[in-house]
């Protein structure tokens, strides 16, 4: 009985070990119910237990989840985008886990088990080492349970940079062939979808692309080098930028005069630089959206219209 290999393998399972794994390590049926009644395993699921001595953590409860379903278990829906890093749940919440293959499972206590038919894209990865369904995989199931909150969940997958447009769309096409549950709100969020394709680099410039998104200038580009520099917002062909400015940027003096070479190198290529605040985008975007229309005017744009919609 290799006692030193279960030791070392639950260390990589958040202290966790399954019936399963253990007797790959020599250790018997009868041994492994006698540990468990000894105290030297903790009993989490039917034939998964924690070794004395690890802390109980909600890591360790989503792996128990994933090990207790015969290894057959993907971290899923609410509780893959907790790992992913973009929500939060109560300690108190359901793990969620979906189960590949159509045989039964014992009851398990705190967890959700999804038995979806539709097991195209689920390609588990591994976060903290768990097992977890992609990120796109993520977003369908969430929307399957949380459909008014897909937008919020999408929005924050974007700017952690594990999604972008384009692997939306593909994800759609990809489940609406089998009529996948989530599919539905994704489809309807890219029909109206307030963002533009490339990325965003902080809360500010997706709320900039939202604004955007509800008037009828002309298109941007986002993250547009010139010279030494990148911009926020650019319309190149009339040489105007638009910048989402937070207070970071201003933080000291130095700070300050970095930020005034780089408006007078990006003037002195004939650029029109225009700054907005987190305020000013938030609370007054009718003023943001006329004063950029103004500058386009001044820089020669067709008409187009001059007010948030």
């Amino acid at each position: 009985m290799d006692l030193q290999g279960i030791q070392k393998l639950a260390s990589k399972q958040h202290g966790l070990i399954s019936r399963q794994q253990s007797e790959d390590f020599g250790l018997s049926r009868r041994t492994w119910f006698r540990m468990n009644s000894d105290g030297r395993l903790l009993p989490r699921h039917p034939n998964v237990s924690s070794l004395f001595g690890f802390q109980d953590s909600w890591l360790q409860r989503v792996e128990a989840a994933v090990l207790a379903l015969d290894h057959r278990g993907i971290a899923s829906h609410r509780t893959a985008a907790v790992l992913w890093g973009v929500w939060t749940l109560d300690e108190t919440d359901e793990i969620e886990v979906i189960k590949l293959g159509r045989s039964g499972h014992p009851p398990l206590e705190g967890v959700k088990v999804h038995s979806p038919r539709d097991h195209q894209s689920i390609a588990p990865l591994k976060i903290e080492n768990i097992r977890v369904t992609n990120a796109t995989r993520t977003m369908v199931d969430f929307a399957a349970v949380e459909p008014h909150l897909i937008s919020d969940l999408a929005e924050r997958m974007l700017l952690a940079g594990h999604v972008e447009h384009h692997h939306i769309v593909r994800a759609v096409a990809l489940h609406s062939e089998r009529g996948r549950a989530g599919v539905g709100p994704l489809r309807e969020l890219l029909a109206q979808w307030p963002y533009g394709t490339g990325p965003a680099e902080s809360i500010l410039e997706m709320r900039m692309q939202k604004l955007l998104s509800q008037t009828e200038l002309p298109p941007y580009e986002m993250q547009v080098v010139i010279g030494p520099y990148r911009v926020d917002f650019a319309w190149s062909r009339f040489k105007v930028i638009a910048e989402t400015d937070g207070w970071a940027k201003i933080k000291d003096l130095a700070a300050i005069e970095k930020w005034m070479k780089r408006d007078a190198y990006l003037q002195s290529q004939g650029w029109l630089v225009l700054h907005f605040s987190w305020r000013q985008v938030v609370k007054q975007p009718g003023q943001v959206v006329r004063t950029i229309f103004q500058a386009l005017a001044s820089r020669g744009t067709p008409s187009c219209g001059s007010g948030a919609g």
